[in-house]
């Protein structure tokens, strides 16, 4: 049955990596290490954007107060009567359109082919459509106020089945937040942690969402892409269940038939247990686009540097000091719109392939300075050594040859 994938994948994740496990449980070494990755947020325009259209694009990087974007979104403006790069011309091929400015959003290009969550017309109602939703603002709550696991339900539309899903669900956490029980976090483990371990608890909750809600319509699409096959006829009409924790991540479906106490239990031991690889690329899960400077809620005490693949398709977007740090910090993928002045859009491709290159080169030429030198200055100390003792013969030979006679 299909759930049983889900469980496999559980499965293979718990008894993999033991040499980065770590005693933290899961939902909690992911609110304090692993940034959310970055969704794309394409803006097709044609000639110029106007300084009113020019400020809603800016409204989809909200900044904090350190400056930094609070959501997990990237911007590209693309003038379509400039840019004609093959895969500009694919996604506007997928999305035709006579209505510009045109936003089209598509998942993280680190988890795998993109795949469209929402389009439509550039204004300020879109715009707060795809930055928030009643629903991701209840989870954000929950997850910053010492929530364990938000289990989102997405309703099927029957409403009988609908109901008695939903009940299994409730019912079973209820229970499990009374029977399981939180790893004891090992001393070595302690600098991963910002909070006393004593402060931790498992604390689950549960919200309903319509798939026929407007205002859900983003976190909906966002939910069915955390697998490839959700959006099938066959599963299409299934209630589904999507545990999220972190800073925003939907572990995989739990669907239909397979929203039974076994399958949610042993959801619940993977995401309150201990954390058995603490690379995130390696971890189940998609992230959600969240508008929240999770930062100010979470003092990360130190993130965990992964190395992240290149973006499919789009091998260089430009990136700053600033998002490079943050693309080694697991998470998101940051790349600036615009540098001191001078626009940077999608079709740059060349600017981050030429400094890679360039900074290629002068490693492999200081490489081989470095290994001349080495040889060099080995060669150099042989030949002292050789002298020295060639000297000290000499000098022993006169003194002790007096001696010998």
């Amino acid at each position: 049955m299909r759930f049983r994938t889900t469980t496999l994948a559980l499965t293979v994740i718990a008894t993999s990596s033991l040499v980065m496990a770590c005693s933290v449980p899961v939902f909690r070494y992911a609110l304090e290490h692993w940034r959310p990755d970055a969704y794309i947020a394409y803006v097709f325009y044609s000639g110029e954007l106007t300084p009113e259209e020019q400020l809603i694009v800016e409204s989809l990087e909200p900044k904090g107060l350190d400056g930094l974007r609070t959501a997990n979104l990237l911007v590209r403006a693309v003038n379509v009567l400039e840019d004609s790069t093959v895969e500009i011309q694919k996604i506007l091929e997928e999305h035709p359109t006579e209505s510009y400015p045109w936003v089209v959003v598509q998942t993280p290009p680190k988890v795998g082919p993109p795949q469209t969550v929402w389009q439509g017309e550039l204004n300020s109602s879109n715009v707060a459509l795809v930055m928030d939703s009643p629903a991701r603002k209840l989870i954000n709550q929950k997850l910053t106020h010492q929530e364990s696991v938000v289990w989102v339900f997405l309703e099927s539309g029957r409403k009988e089945i609908d109901d008695l899903a939903f009940q299994i669900l409730t019912t079973q956490i209820e229970l499990l937040e009374r029977t399981l029980k939180l790893p004891e976090i090992e001393e070595a483990d302690l600098e991963d942690l910002s909070v006393d371990p004593a402060a931790l608890k498992i604390s689950f909750s549960a919200i309903r969402i319509s798939r026929d809600d407007p205002k859900e319509q983003v976190l909906t699409e966002m939910l069915l892409r955390v697998e490839p096959d959700l959006k099938d006829p066959q599963y299409m009409d299934e209630p589904m269940v999507f545990p999220v924790f972190g800073r925003g991540r939907a572990l995989y479906a739990i669907l239909g038939q397979g929203i039974v106490p076994k399958v949610i239990e042993e959801t619940g031991h993977f995401l309150t247990g201990a954390c058995q690889c603490t690379v995130k690329a390696q971890n189940p899960g998609v992230d959600l686009i969240m508008n929240l400077d999770w930062d100010q809620h979470v003092v990360p005490i130190e993130s965990i540097d992964e190395e992240l693949p290149p973006l499919a398709g789009f091998s260089g977007f430009g990136l700053s000091d600033e998002e490079i740090s943050l693309k080694n910090d697991a998470a998101s993928i940051n790349v600036k719109n615009r540098a001191e002045n001078t626009d940077i859009t999608i079709s740059d491709t060349r600017i981050e392939q030429q400094p890679i290159e360039s900074i290629k080169r002068e490693v492999n030429r200081d490489s081989s300075e470095t290994s001349t030198s080495s040889n060099l200055s080995i060669g150099f100390n042989v030949w002292m050594i050789l002298g020295l003792i060639t000297i000290g013969v000499m000098v022993a030979s006169k003194f002790l040859a007096p001696r010998a006679s």
